[in-house]
């Protein structure tokens, strides 16, 4: 891979970052309301307001505003929170530490076992294998992930009581070591998890399903079986070059992973980074925001920079020539 090519695409990504995050910034200064408003009543004079801005610094003028954000950013500060009035970062880790307990794991079975699964009922085209593998999987992505969350709740927690309501853990229980305490966010963990899995995985299987019968019949298939490979090796052959949509697709995944997939989260009632970043909008809470966004597109333009690199890798015959 050339250094040239490398350089410029990180040079790429730091400006597509800071679009991002300036674009960000004016939208939310664009919303109707004041954040000063949640903490205002009748008895509080003007004065009083006027101060309560300026602590938070919304005196100043607009561009005075971005700029301390940007030198705040630059420094891994994100600010006060306005609601919390704690530091924004003390406010995101745990909760981002919560989405990546649910969505991570998700994200990865849903990218191994639906490439798996896929390819498998790629290479065989018109069995009844693939024909209803086919259908379970765009069943349970066109299913709304709310109300499969719904549906799994009504089903194995209230009529069975085999899990929780919703929750990461059991309130009023106070784990003596840290295997209770594993073993009740497990327990809390695994319909939220279920459901992601179900809904994620609908589109890696599909897409890996198509992009092996784009390859069968293609030219270096039919040269690995003139060498006389068995089918399986061949079909290993398949599988490699048929990751890489699957690869592409993955940094849309990562991109609802880091933003919590806010119903699945809502549903479950689990404390993850959706849940806050709908609240912190709707609250005018513009650090917390701001934070919880950024997160978001970092996570997005980060997975696309390394998926880029990947391409080299998985498919020896893309080039990163001086013409891209």
């Amino acid at each position: 891979m050339q250094k040239r090519y490398l350089s410029g695409r990180i040079a790429q990504t730091i400006v597509t970052l800071f679009v991002v995050i300036t674009i960000t910034w004016f939208l939310f200064r664009a919303m109707p309301g004041d954040p000063a408003a949640i903490f205002i009543s009748g008895r509080l004079s003007p004065d009083d307001i006027a101060a309560l801005r300026k602590s938070w610094g919304l005196d100043a003028a607009l561009h005075i505003q971005y700029f301390r954000y940007i030198r705040n950013l630059f420094c891994g500060h994100f600010g006060i929170s306005f609601y919390f009035r704690e530091p924004v970062i003390d406010i995101i880790l745990p909760r981002f530490i919560n989405t990546l307990i649910l969505m991570g794991p998700a994200v990865i079975m849903a990218i191994v076992g639906g490439a798996t699964l896929g390819s498998h009922l790629g290479w065989r085209r018109g069995s009844r294998a693939e024909n209803l593998g086919s259908i379970i999987s765009l069943f349970a992505r066109s299913f709304p992930i709310f109300l499969s969350g719904i549906i799994m709740l009504m089903f194995f927690s209230h009529l069975l009581g085999w899990f929780p309501l919703g929750g990461m853990r059991t309130i009023g229980l106070f784990p003596s070591s840290w295997l209770e305490r594993f073993l009740d966010v497990t327990h809390h963990l695994i319909l939220p998890l279920a459901v992601a899995l179900l809904y994620f995985t609908g589109d890696v299987v599909m897409i890996a399903r198509t992009s092996v019968l784009d390859l069968i019949g293609e030219e270096f298939l039919e040269f690995a079986r003139a060498r006389g490979l068995g089918n399986s090796k061949v079909r290993k052959i398949a599988m490699r070059n048929a990751i890489i949509p699957v690869v592409t697709y993955s940094t849309v995944m990562i991109g609802f992973a880091f933003g919590g997939q806010v119903l699945l989260e809502t549903v479950f009632s689990w404390p993850g980074i959706g849940r806050l970043m709908v609240n912190s909008v709707t609250r005018h809470d513009y650090p917390v925001a701001q934070a919880t966004f950024f997160i978001m597109a970092f996570g997005v333009i980060f997975a696309n920079l390394i998926v880029d690199i990947l391409y080299g890798y998985l498919d020896p015959r893309i080039a990163y020539g001086k013409g891209r």
